[in-house]
């Protein structure tokens, strides 16, 4: 068998760059000196600012002490580290010469081993057959080899062991101004001495956030705009640098920005949504004349009338802002500036008649409903004055309740709740514009024209009833229905929507018991009082009561309504296909088509006709207002029973003749002799064409 004499093993120098390490650790003994100076300067001066006086001091002063606090703290933390760096720096060089020493020791056997590999007798027959003379030189180099190698690993090993540790003196040096020991240190550390020194901080924040600002709406690409936000992530936060980048891009920049982003130009996790988020969160507004930090964080985005433009995308952009901030600690767009989108993103659905910026967003989801992601932020930030201040409006209920929520309207009855926890005028408006919008949008006979949908009212009433229990003065004034007969002034929708409200049960509880609060509060004497011009703690509770029985009968109504346009959709669909296509087979036989698809149109209940079923809600009569009212009447008051019960009688009858009565549609009787009858004049026109001549020359519509 053939002995050949092994390769060297690589016996690589260690990685490093001595001069730069040796470089590092003049600069940092550099900056151990600058720091030492700086201290001897401010020595004595950490308390007190000569020549300044009262507040001013104070601050100078308190800036003087904070310089001075972080000048030990860095100088402390300085030192460590450059004994660290000068022992990594001796260990590299050790372990150079080390390595280089095994080189040596590596050339010098392979000389050697050489030479006597030369010298071996009838070499090549050694070399063909394995013979002992050159196997005892390769064994004794592959020994060397190896034990080269196991010394070369350990030496690197050693080494890498004392960088890291060296790594970790160096990341707790960092932490004293913030850093992790990782990239992006430096903004980092800028963020971090901005809080230490507002005096200097500010300003810097605010030159980096107006450059961000033209670097983000100038000419670049997604790639470069998407780094450039990531590169300043650490001081979005930060209102000096948010104030300056928002008044830097402007209205204008931002929609810029929000269109990049609603178009999925930096996609689902962008450093630019993120930025954005932080900024918008971080942000003060002066409250002044010229405020262009207000006028961005009150601009509008979205537009009510701007069906095909801008708008559409821009609120795509809104709902990723709105999803970054979902996941940073401070939670983003702060919470007046997510109530003034929802209201943006409400008012264009009140307009154009149809959710915004639905899409599908892979990742992403809860981007694809731009509305129901603000609102249901909302919900999260129980900001009752927000709440309040959304709902203080007609158009923005009117979207609110016309809608279909993924959450099956569980943020938006949180916001309810929450807005009833405003006291006073804004409580009471934000409840009572909720329930005249709830009464109007269902006066229709055909729902498609109602603007309120059943299901999202009946969602949210158990939250509706609290809010009205909350502001019973609300439901009291409607309720003067039982007393004086009146409902105009928007009193009749009040009145309608508070009846929605009462279909929930739990709601009627909740009613019931802040009308008797309210009722106890109430003068008692009958003095003065009669059927006519009933006592009010009597006349509210029972016209409650007239109210639950309008609401029990008109909800078995829109019930009716839904089934009467239910069988008119299957009706028309029925008549542009099956009855059209038998009205288009001519002659006699289009005739027999004809009277057999409207035969089939009965039996498949095609044919407009629908039940209306029975009425099984709960009855209210005037026994039962007299009842009640009585049940609230103390024993030694038994003479005023008779009083009573004629006025809460009058109170219910009152209510009921004010509110009126809705009546259910009746449904056409189903006809099976109509076909057949209309089938026989047909037979009849076709027979008079025939013999005028005209065969087959009409179509007969559907009927």
């Amino acid at each position: 068998m053939t002995t050949a004499m092994p390769s060297p093993v690589p016996l690589d120098k260690p990685p490093g760059d001595l001069g730069a390490l040796a470089g590092l650790v003049r600069e940092v003994a550099g900056a151990a000196g600058c720091l030492a100076a700086v201290d001897d300067r401010i020595l004595g001066a950490a308390t007190t600012a000569p020549g300044w006086l009262g507040d001013d001091a104070a601050a100078a002063a308190a800036q003087v002490g904070a310089v001075t606090a972080l000048v030990r703290a860095v100088s402390d933390a300085v030192l460590p580290a450059i004994g660290r760096l000068n022992t990594h720096a001796e260990r590299l060089l050790e372990t150079r010469r080390q390595v280089a020493a095994l080189v040596t020791e590596q050339r010098e056997q392979f000389a050697e081993a050489w030479e006597r590999w030369a010298q071996v007798e009838s070499l090549q027959l050694q070399v063909m057959s394995g013979g002992a003379d050159v196997r005892a030189i390769v064994e004794e180099v592959e020994a060397g080899e190896a034990s080269r190698r196991r010394r070369h690993t350990a030496l690197l090993e050693e080494l890498e062991d004392d960088a890291a540790a060296t790594a970790r003196v160096l990341a707790d040096c960092c932490a004293v101004v913030g850093g992790r020991g990782a990239p992006g240190d430096a903004n980092r550390v800028v963020a971090y001495l901005a809080a230490r020194l507002p005096g200097w901080g500010d300003e810097e924040l605010a030159g980096r956030g107006r450059a961000l600002a033209n670097r983000l709406t100038g000419p670049a690409t997604p790639e470069t705009r998407a780094a450039a936000a990531a590169e300043a992530a650490p001081f979005a936060g930060r209102s000096a640098f948010a104030n300056a980048l928002l008044a830097g891009m402007g209205e204008e920049g931002v929609t810029y920005l929000l269109t990049f982003l609603g178009d999925n130009m930096f996609g689902p996790e962008s450093s630019v949504a993120r930025l954005l988020a932080a900024a918008f969160g971080a942000a003060v507004p002066s409250g002044g004349a010229n405020d262009p930090v207000g006028d961005v964080l009150n601009a509008g985005y979205v537009r009510a009338d701007d069906r095909n433009g801008v708008s559409h995308t821009a609120a795509a952009g809104l709902a990723t802002v709105l999803a970054a901030g979902l996941s940073m600690p401070s939670g983003g767009v702060q919470t007046r500036t997510v109530a003034g989108w929802s209201r943006q993103l409400l008012l264009w659905e009140h307009e154009q008649r149809m959710p915004v910026g639905m899409r599908s967003v892979e990742g992403t989801p809860e981007v694809s409903d731009p509305t129901a992601l603000a609102i249901g932020i909302l919900a999260d930030r129980a900001d009752a004055a927000v709440s309040a201040a959304l709902l203080d409006d007609t158009r923005v209920w009117e979207a609110l309740l016309s809608r279909v929520w993924g959450d099956a309207g569980v943020a938006l009855g949180e916001i309810v709740t929450q807005a009833a926890l405003e006291p006073g005028a804004a409580g009471d408006h934000a409840v009572r514009t909720g329930l005249q919008v709830g009464g109007a949008g269902l006066e229709a006979d055909d729902p498609a024209d109602w603007t309120v949908n059943r299901d999202t009212l009946a969602a949210i009433a158990p939250a509706l009833g609290g809010a009205v229990a909350a502001h019973v003065s609300v439901a009291v004034d409607a309720l003067q229905v039982g007393v004086d007969g009146r409902s105009g002034g928007g009193r009749a929708d009040v009145l309608q929507g508070l009846g929605y409200v009462t279909l929930d049960r739990g709601a009627v509880a909740e009613i019931e018991q802040a009308l008797h609060r309210w009722a106890l509060s109430q003068p008692g004497s009958l003095d003065g009082t009669g059927s006519l011009s009933p006592l009010p703690a009597i006349a509210v509770p029972s016209a409650y009561l007239a109210l639950q029985q309008f609401a029990q009968r008109s909800d078995y109504v829109l019930d009716c309504l839904e089934a009467r346009k239910a069988a008119e959709n299957r009706a028309e669909w029925w008549r542009l296909t099956v009855g059209l296509y038998a009205q288009l087979v001519p002659g006699y036989g289009g005739i027999a088509a004809g009277v057999l698809e409207g035969e089939l149109a009965i039996v498949l209940d095609m044919d407009g006709t629908w039940e209306n079923g029975a009425d099984r809600g709960l009855v209210f009569d005037r026994n039962d207002a007299a009842a009640a009212a009585l049940a609230q009447l103390p024993p030694e008051r038994s003479a005023d029973a008779q009083a009573v019960r004629q006025q809460a009688m009058a109170a219910f009858d009152r209510t009921a003749t004010a509110l009126g009565v809705r009546r259910p549609p009746a449904s056409p009787e189903a006809d099976y002799a109509e076909p057949l009858l209309g089938g026989l004049t047909d037979v009849e026109k076709e027979r008079a064409e025939r013999d005028h001549g005209r065969v087959g020359g009409r179509l007969r519509l559907p009927r």
